[in-house]
């Protein structure tokens, strides 16, 4: 194991959750080799994550569908800045082949896939027991000797994306330093969500029971679940559903006294940024995706697994994420605002 590298390489996930939840373990490398250059490889659609992020010198963007010629290039290019390491922090098959073809010198990561982890010089097996991805990626920087005792992840979003949120904010109405209480309905997996008729029933709920403001986030995907939501309801919120980026729905977070939000990006996004969540559960382990790696956040979930479904493909017309009422999560966020 090199004792002091001059160019280190990770490669991460594409999904913006499990790219903030690797966010713990690339600082603890990053305080094991202050004077390394750390370069992580990581997909398109969330790089935004690691805008600004401190601890990495470089980014190089995996395209979503990269095909066998995007590999043969991020192959050529990764032989072109000879590094002394490359760790994997990815379940995936081809990290450890893409690693040695790459020509990294000392290869580390999880060994989750049989195949090609031969190629590793060190890596730690895939625990089960522990949160898949902020838990099993510090294992891997603890393989170098890294303190891996601060597990929070983190996201930096700059000043100008807190000044145009507040400029947004203004030309809705907003006051200056006002909180609100964040709702999260969508998700990328459609079991994740939530039925926006039990969304639409604790807006009723909340307006007339706290002097925060309810604000509607999510992508531009979500405009039609959201459509859903205000057909259903008269209470008064403000909706930014697709109006923010990435950074900008951070910074947006920080205005949030709590996120109520199923297990999606975002509920990662909102730990990051030190924000309450209360997060809805259905099919998805919470264990394994959860808010569990920081401290103050709670959990609904009426299900304990649903062995013929995944986040991907319900079975049971989301019979678990229905079991969840409006008046149990209002009583939870009532409690958590205190």
């Amino acid at each position: 194991m090199p004792a002091n590298p001059q160019c280190m390489l990770i490669l991460l996930r594409e999904h913006i959750g499990d790219i903030i939840c690797s966010t713990s373990a690339i600082r603890s490398l990053r305080m094991r080799f202050p004077n390394a250059q750390i370069c992580v490889e990581v997909g398109e659609r969330a790089v935004g994550a690691l805008q600004n992020n401190p601890n990495i010198d470089e980014l190089i963007v995996r395209a979503d569908h990269q095909g066998a010629t995007g590999k043969l290039k991020a192959i050529q290019a990764f032989r072109r800045h000879n590094f002394d390491i490359g760790i994997v922090l990815d379940n995936c098959t081809a990290g450890p082949l893409m690693l040695w073809l790459g020509g990294c010198k000392f290869r580390a990561g999880i060994i989750r896939k049989k195949r090609w982890a031969f190629l590793y010089h060190t890596a730690v097996p895939f625990d089960t027991s522990i949160h898949e991805m902020v838990d099993n990626f510090c294992n891997v920087a603890a393989l170098f000797g890294a303190d891996i005792s601060d597990k929070s992840t983190e996201v930096f979003p700059s000043q100008a994306d807190f000044n145009s949120l507040d400029e947004l904010l203004a030309e809705l109405g907003g006051c200056e330093g006002e909180q609100f209480i964040a709702l999260n309905p969508g998700a990328s997996a459609p079991s994740n969500r939530w039925l926006p008729e039990r969304f639409a029933e604790l807006i009723n709920q909340l307006v007339p029971a706290t002097a925060l403001r309810v604000v509607l986030l999510g992508g531009p995907q979500d405009r039609d679940i959201v459509r859903e939501i205000d057909r259903q309801t008269n209470a008064k919120y403000i909706e930014l559903t697709g109006r923010l980026s990435l950074m900008q729905l951070a910074a947006m977070y920080t205005r949030c006294k709590l996120v109520i939000t199923g297990d999606t990006g975002p509920m990662h996004l909102a730990v990051a940024m030190k924000t309450p969540v209360l997060v809805l559960f259905g099919p998805a382990v919470p264990s394994e995706s959860g808010p569990d790696y920081a401290p103050g956040n709670r959990i609904i979930r009426k299900v304990e697994g649903c062995p013929k479904c995944t986040k991907y493909h319900c079975t049971q017309n989301q019979a678990c994420m229905a079991a969840i009422s409006a008046k149990e999560v209002f009583a939870e966020a009532m409690d958590m605002l205190g």
